[in-house]
């Protein structure tokens, strides 16, 4: 046989080979790994990724939905839904990770209990699943196939792969020519290959985690208990077996280097590009229809997962009354909490000093809300509610880009609770109102505020405020609820348990005693308040 056919053919056996034995290899690597994560409680990565886009799903497609019923910024950044996303991200694939953060933002759910009991239950399953997703996993963060442009194919570009081959049959009659158009050949479609890479990289990438994706979707659906899905998979016989038998660009495993050089001096990846293409935009609905399925699934295993580590939680229930009951609620993300009990179907005002725990309950009952509408889990003994879109204003902060101070940032966040356009109970959060002026403007301003989201029956208003004026200038319209401290032993205990009525304690001035202040400091600060109260009195 002619020594150039001779040698393209060893190319091509070899990549199939090495893809063979490198997968096999990966497989059991990976299969090896996948077994005990559950049991440990591990993602498969346990690091963040440098071209990490969780939000790319949610600015991609949030204006198909009522923003004002999604989590907006303020409320997404005090909540610290970076950190319980984290917490929750057990997903094997950037698309779980993408969906799990749009999740979050309350676009999609993850509710489906009996594929949760299944990776719960079955092990066989969960392992079977695992598999399919690790593989496709977070090399890549796609470009979602909606998104895509369809970009027109040069055909002399296309006929390049097939030159070196019409080289070496050639060369069986003619050795030099031969020879010469398949060397010539390599070369070009090298530099070609390079040069095509560079204007379409991102579509590439994306194109071929999107032919993994179609991969994926077609193994999950085909296993025993798994959910179905309405895709005819024939529409994508390119998708499905030759980008699999190349490799997925970007391969981090051993065969990618060698595979990336064999498709170079074929250019096959543009040849492949254009292929695909077609196939996935002819049939886009089906391909997003993949997409989901894909990164649902992963959802779900992410969520029995992070419910595995959760010393307590329930399943939510839904009810028609606009109230919030919950026994043994906790904040999610903090070790030992304590519990707490509340049936909540008034507006509340939570007083109480700092550090006592007012705000990390107000952040509790948030969470929960939104965890329970859209991960139905609760981190309580039990939790009921009336689903309803949620609104924060709680760690303000003056901003040096925008040159706006503490206080005006206060405004433009409580500002925008007041034309919300929805259907939905309005939950809003309000921590230390108006905690940047003077005392008497804070407290007339709260009052207003307070009383202008009372007298719009959609609103349900749980706020937290150091000035115990605000408390009986409200009580007709505010349930008072406080969390209080006791000092023994010049130390403070608090037992971050919330009881009705106003607070009847403080601590700011016995702080500066307990800290060593100057004690003229301590004693004029004490005189001073017990003069004030004792004005406070007698002008009431």
């Amino acid at each position: 046989m002619n020594q150039v056919l001779f040698v393209v053919l060893i190319v091509i056996g070899i990549t199939l080979v090495l893809n063979i034995i490198f997968s096999i290899t990966k497989n059991h690597r990976m299969t090896t790994q996948i077994k005990s994560l559950w049991d440990r409680q591990l993602p498969l990565e346990n690091f963040i990724r440098a071209n990490h886009w969780y939000d790319n799903q949610y600015q991609t497609y949030k204006h198909r939905y009522n923003e004002d019923e999604l989590i907006d910024d303020k409320t997404w950044s005090d909540l610290n839904l970076d950190t319980v996303f984290q917490y929750m991200n057990y997903n094997f694939t950037a698309i779980g990770e993408m969906r799990l953060y749009a999740t979050l933002r309350k676009m999609h759910t993850v509710e489906h209990q009996h594929l949760i009991a299944s990776f719960k239950e079955h092990r066989g399953f969960r392992e079977k699943v695992s598999l399919i997703l690790a593989k496709l996993g977070k090399a890549i963060y796609p470009i979602f196939p909606d998104q895509l442009t369809v970009r027109s194919s040069n055909p002399l570009f296309l006929i390049a792969t097939y030159i070196p081959i019409v080289g070496a049959v050639i060369a069986i009659f003619a050795h030099q020519i031969g020879s010469i158009i398949v060397i010539v050949s390599f070369l070009f479609n090298i530099v070609l290959s390079i040069l095509l890479r560079r204007t379409y990289i991102d579509d590439l990438n994306s194109l071929f985690y999107t032919s993994n994706v179609i991969i994926s979707a077609k193994k999950l659906s085909d296993l025993e208990g798994a959910p179905e899905i309405n895709v005819n998979f024939n529409h994508f016989i390119f998708a499905r077996y030759f980008s699999h038998l190349l490799g997925r660009v970007s391969s981090n495993d051993e065969a990618g280097a060698f595979n990336i050089a064999f498709k170079a001096i074929f250019n096959l990846d543009y040849q492949l590009f254009h292929l695909i293409q077609h196939s996935i935009k002819n049939y886009e609905d089906e391909v997003m229809a993949c997409y989901d399925y894909v990164a649902e699934i992963d959802n779900h295993y992410a969520v029995a997962l992070w419910q595995k580590t959760l010393p307590t939680y329930c399943h939510p229930e839904v009810h028609e009354q606009k109230a919030i009951q919950f026994e043994g609620l906790t904040h999610p993300l903090i070790e030992d909490a304590v519990p707490n009990d509340l049936t909540i179907d008034q507006h509340i005002l939570l007083t109480g000093s700092n550090a006592s725990g007012k705000s990390t309950f107000m952040k509790s009952v948030a969470l929960n809300l939104l965890l329970a509408q859209t991960v139905y889990t609760a981190t309580a003994t039990s939790f009921n509610y009336k689903p309803g879109v949620i609104y924060t204003s709680m760690a303000n902060a003056d901003d040096v880009l925008t040159g706006d101070s503490y206080f005006m940032a206060e405004i433009k966040s409580i500002k925008r609770l007041f034309h919300l356009s929805t259907s939905q109970p309005i939950y809003c959060f309000i921590d230390e109102i108006f905690k940047g002026t003077n005392t008497t403007e804070r407290i007339a301003a709260s009052e207003a505020v307070l009383k202008y989201l009372d007298a719009n029956p959609s609103y349900f208003v749980l706020a937290a405020t150091h000035d115990i004026e605000l408390a009986s200038l409200l009580a007709q319209k505010y349930d008072n609820y406080h969390f209080n401290e006791t000092i023994l032993d010049d130390e403070i205990h608090f037992d971050y348990l919330i009881k009705p009525g106003k607070a009847d304690t403080r601590n700011a001035i016995e702080l500066l005693r307990i800290t060593d202040f100057p004690m003229t400091i301590y004693e004029n600060a004490k005189a001073l308040a017990e003069s004030q109260d004792q004005s406070k009195t007698s002008s009431n």
